[in-house]
């Protein structure tokens, strides 16, 4: 059974709830979300297209509610009345009493006007459970409404995208905000079905709290800024550098100092007291030079200018003294510097950030992953992830591998892409609601990792400071979306504006 189904099953007819309050619920709070996106400003006119089950009710609702608001609305439905039934046709009557002129599709130029030439259109057409093929009228009304230059509004989820599974039919509503019902539909937080789906807003429309306990499908949670309010990250007013979060890190080679210096200041504006650097020898001096906070320890290198096993002694007293470690921004992959890697995965039981090219090494040898004693979160992006699981050619992982991976290894996983998500070691998945397609550019996830580093270390008792340093580190470049848009932005743009993403947090606790 469809979770959708299944909740709705549960609420009615095991809890009582009555069908037709939760369809009000879900058509006022659908009302309420377009007013607060600012669909309703300047008193626009609005076509909602209705269908026949569910989704069409809601419709209904939708237009009486903006009727009392004063809007001008008009619903043109996919159907005949004489097929309505139930909840549906209860609201439905309830819309005729009032002032709304609702008609039956009918393919007539006037109705096609209407819509093209309609400032937002509600897409309550189609619901969660279709399969196949889109049938007519709804192919029609579908392919009338993408041509229109109007904002569109989905109701639960765009018509032509299946709720479970993402499937992405033809043809389908490309919506510019989709209000889902009671929680978000799996299959519209990513790919393809994402796209169409616009800005994914889920509302409470009264389900009971142990609704999703009744579903087979695996839940996945979508993260918003209310689930990381300030008073869960505070500091004591006592608070001095050593017990602020110490991080230690292990980067750069010849070539590619930049990804430490970006994790190592990251790391600082994140809010970490101290932030200590393990880098080749003869790359220190352009460390300090780039960020006076930085603790640099100089270690032996490569003769390609890579971290040599030597590096071991002061690797290892550095981990010691850290609260948190980051290893791989810029490493490079010299055999020693690989062997190095597994030594510090398999011995070091600090919490441990995993990024870039330490991630080679464990595609290679992932064994030290289970022995481990501490804390671990991977930060691959797809292509990294593709090498850790041995897989090659046209192959894209999904959030099904990622939490395999998490499970079998007993790490936690952040899978960065469009959207990001971290699977736990316990099979929990929550997608990143942050950022934008501007990040998609060299050092950002070096930024991540600093971010990382220094949240964890600083609140490592807190289970959601890896799922809120996701969210700070794509929060801080939508800051600077305004300024630099999508093709300007660069990783530093990001550190920047960390101090403005984390400005509410770190307060003293009353």
């Amino acid at each position: 059974m469809a979770a959708n189904r299944a909740v709705d099953d549960y609420a009615i007819k095991t809890c009582g709830i009555p069908g037709s309050q939760l369809m009000q619920q879900a058509g006022d709070a659908c009302v309420e979300q377009m007013q607060k996106h600012g669909f309703l400003d300047h008193s626009p006119v609005v076509v909602i297209l209705a269908g026949h089950g569910n989704n069409g009710g809601d419709g209904y609702v939708i237009a009486m509610g903006l009727r009392k608001k004063g809007i001008a609305v008009s619903v043109i439905m996919a159907t005949n009345p004489e097929r309505l039934s139930g909840d549906a046709l209860f609201h439905y009557k309830r819309l005729k009493d009032m002032d709304v002129t609702v008609e039956s599709w009918g393919g007539e130029a006037n109705q096609q006007i209407l819509i093209s030439e309609a400032d937002l259109i509600v897409d309550a057409l189609l619901g969660t459970g279709i399969e196949g093929e889109i049938r007519a009228p709804y192919d029609t009304l579908i392919q009338v409404a993408n041509r229109s230059s109007a904002n569109v509004v989905a109701v639960d989820v765009p018509s032509g995208v299946t709720g479970d599974d993402g499937c992405v039919l033809e043809p389908c509503i490309h919506a510019k905000l989709t209000v889902s019902m009671g929680f978000g539909k799996r299959g519209c937080l990513f790919e393809p079905a994402r796209t169409q789906s616009g800005n994914i807003v889920t509302v409470d429309i009264g389900f009971p709290p142990d609704s999703l306990e009744h579903i087979e499908a695996k839940v996945i949670e979508q993260n918003d800024i209310g689930d990381y309010p300030p008073t869960k990250f505070q500091r004591l007013n006592n608070t001095h550098k050593y017990s602020a979060g110490k991080v230690f890190i292990v980067a750069g080679s010849k070539g590619f100092t930049g990804a430490a210096i970006l994790s190592s200041i990251a790391a600082l504006r994140s809010g970490a007291g101290l932030v200590r650097l393990a880098i080749p020898e003869s790359l220190g001096p352009i460390i300090e030079s780039q960020s006076l906070e930085t603790i640099v320890d100089y270690v032996p290198e490569t003769a390609d200018g890579g971290l040599a096993l030597a590096a071991w002694p002061v690797i290892q007293s550095g981990c010691q003294w850290a609260d948190t470690v980051v290893l791989g921004p810029g490493l490079g992959r010299h055999a020693e510097t690989m062997e190095l890697v597994n030594q510090l995965v398999s011995e070091v039981e600090q919490p441990l950030v995993i990024d870039a090219d330490a991630l080679f090494a464990l595609g290679e040898n992932p064994v030290g992953l289970i022995s481990r004693q501490g804390p671990c979160i991977l930060t691959p992006h797809a292509g990294e992830f593709k090498r850790l699981m041995g897989q090659k050619g046209d192959f894209v992982p999904s959030w099904q591998e990622a939490v395999e991976y998490a499970e079998k290894y007993r790490v936690s996983l952040l899978l960065k892409g469009a959207p990001s998500l971290i699977a736990s070691p316990t099979g929990e998945v929550t997608v990143n609601s942050s950022g934008y397609a501007g990040m998609a550019t060299a050092g950002c996830g070096d930024v991540l990792s600093g971010v990382i580093g220094s949240l964890w270390a600083q609140w490592p008792d807190e289970p959601e400071v890896l799922a809120f340093s996701m969210f700070i580190h794509g929060r801080a470049a939508e800051l600077k979306r305004a300024d630099k848009g999508v093709l300007g932005l660069i990783a530093g743009d990001i550190v920047d504006a960390l101090p403005e993403a984390l400005k509410e947090y770190g307060g003293i606790p009353f």
